[in-house]
């Protein structure tokens, strides 16, 4: 049983709930470009971005110059790979963690509104929470050299998404005034 109905709801209160998933939705579009751009979207790609690369070794380097001015062919410059320090993934835990939590209660309040039994939006609740903790554990993990939790923070990012489609569809399916799902509980 809902605390409310999204579908008897208010005008204005579907209206705020849709709008909010739109423009969520928007942004996971950037989110998934900015994603693909600055560490890309397969295990490796991640680990190289939050793994730490080995310090450099003075004793390596020459102490003398012999450089020489050579013509730059740009074609021949390697790409380079994005990496974040600590400093800048605090940074970004500080932020991102909490506006995960922001998104992950305003689901909820839309949740709470659709004819979900309660098992399917207690697990939806749990979801919308746990993917933005396990999205940064990933990256922290990988900071401490743990880089084969890459996946974590792809799967994590995954279910992120996942759970928006599903309150988006549902929230639209009771705005349209759709039948009522069956009651599983």
């Amino acid at each position: 049983m809902a605390v409310y109905s999204l579908r008897q709801a208010d005008r204005s209160v579907k209206l705020g709930a849709l709008l909010f998933l739109l423009v969520l939705g928007y942004s996971y579009v950037f989110a998934f470009l900015m994603v693909r751009t600055w560490s890309g979207l397969t295990p490796s790609r991640v680990a190289a971005t939050y793994v730490p690369q080995p310090g450099m070794d003075e004793a390596h380097m020459a102490t003398r110059s012999h450089a020489t001015t050579q013509p730059l062919d740009l074609g021949q410059v390697p790409e380079m790979q994005h990496t974040v320090d600590t400093n800048t993934l605090i940074q970004d835990s500080h932020i991102h963690i909490l506006i995960y939590a922001v998104t992950a209660a305003l689901l909820t309040l839309i949740m709470l509104g659709l004819d979900w039994p309660a098992w399917w939006r207690d697990t939806m609740i749990v979801a919308a929470f746990a993917t933005g903790a396990l999205d940064f554990a990933g990256q922290w993990l990988m900071k401490f050299g743990l880089g084969g939790f890459a996946w974590l923070t792809l799967v994590s990012g995954w279910g992120m998404t996942l759970v928006y489609l599903i309150v988006l569809y549902a929230t639209i399916r009771a705005i349209a005034g759709g039948r009522p799902a069956r009651s599983m509980a």
